[in-house]
């Protein structure tokens, strides 16, 4: 299968191309076959001010002169959109959970900085109930040289895990490497506690632009399988995480500031459903740094997050 890199010089289109991953047939994953050389790349890019501004007011995200460490993964949803709008992408969007991420912010990136964002399809691994692959992206600072052949250096870096549901035979487990886990906190102690409003799914979407149906209403929810709609993941972890003012904390474990690495980890073990009450949960004794949040009344933590320094 030959290699196909998608290349944008501004922020790609995201209506069309969800529109495509959403409705368009797939063939289905093949393990014989495996996934595309698939990859994608938006030169010069910055964050729109307006949207960012947004984002920040949506999550309670204290304004700052650096973008918060999850909005590289907002700029870079574009990307990944048209990647899964891709015809030699074998998998429909309402196929596939959003289900874990690490992400390595190397320095902050400033607001307007104009950097390189690059994304690929990495590697598969068949696991017990399906099969998990991942979008690999990369944030660095802008290409230099005269024909910008000159890569700048890496500011961030993502692993996004999606996992789908199936059979897909015996065999080679896969590509890529396993993914990293976290377990749940014991006898945690309540650290805040919120209301994820009905409308933050519409609010999140106009920033994101991910208008997946189950963010947006409760019968497209039910009909694919949920009880009722559900809050984007990642909105919520980057309020999590402003809320327990963990990136602080990682880097006064470090004791050189926000300059020093910090390494995101979060594992998305359930819906968060909107018009729902959320509990942020954490054991900094057993683990610094580990969160737990809870949605409702469920005994199992919906999301775990870990904010460390990288290995």
């Amino acid at each position: 299968m030959s290699a196909t890199q998608l290349a944008f010089d501004k922020k790609p289109n995201n209506a069309i191309a969800m529109t495509k991953a959403l409705l368009l047939p797939r063939a289905g994953f093949n393990t014989a076959v495996g996934l595309p050389e698939l990859s994608a790349c938006w030169r010069g890019a910055t964050a729109d001010a307006q949207a960012l501004v947004g984002y920040c007011d949506t999550l309670g995200i204290a304004p700052s002169q650096h973008l918060p460490i999850a909005y590289p993964h907002v700029m870079a949803g574009t990307l990944c959109m048209n990647m899964l709008a891709h015809q030699s992408f074998p998998i429909r969007l309402l196929g596939a959970l959003h289900l874990k991420n690490r992400i390595v912010q190397h320095r902050p990136i400033r607001n307007s900085e104009v950097v390189d964002i690059n994304m690929n399809l990495g590697g598969f691994r068949l696991i017990e109930k399906g099969m998990e692959f991942d979008f690999i992206t990369e944030v660095t600072e802008a290409a230099k040289g005269a024909e910008k052949s000159t890569q700048g250096a890496l500011l961030w870096r993502e692993t996004s895990t999606f996992f789908v549901r199936g059979k897909f035979g015996k065999g080679d487990t896969g590509t890529g490497e396993k993914s990293f886990e976290l377990v749940s906190l014991d006898e945690a102690e309540l650290l805040e506690q919120w209301h994820i409003p009905s409308d933050r799914g519409r609010a999140y979407a106009s920033i994101s632009g991910d208008y997946n149906p189950i963010h947006m209403s409760r019968l497209a929810a039910k009909a694919f399988g949920f009880k009722r709609d559900i809050a984007h993941g990642f909105g919520v972890m980057a309020q999590a995480i402003e809320r327990a003012n963990a990136l602080a904390e990682a880097s006064a474990l470090t004791g050189n500031g926000h300059a020093k690495a910090v390494q995101l980890d979060a594992i998305f073990k359930g819906p968060i459903f909107l018009d729902s009450e959320v509990s942020l949960k954490h054991k900094p004794e057993q683990a610094p740094g580990r969160f737990d949040l809870y949605c409702g009344n469920n005994p199992r933590p919906n999301l775990c997050i870990a904010v460390t320094s990288p290995t």
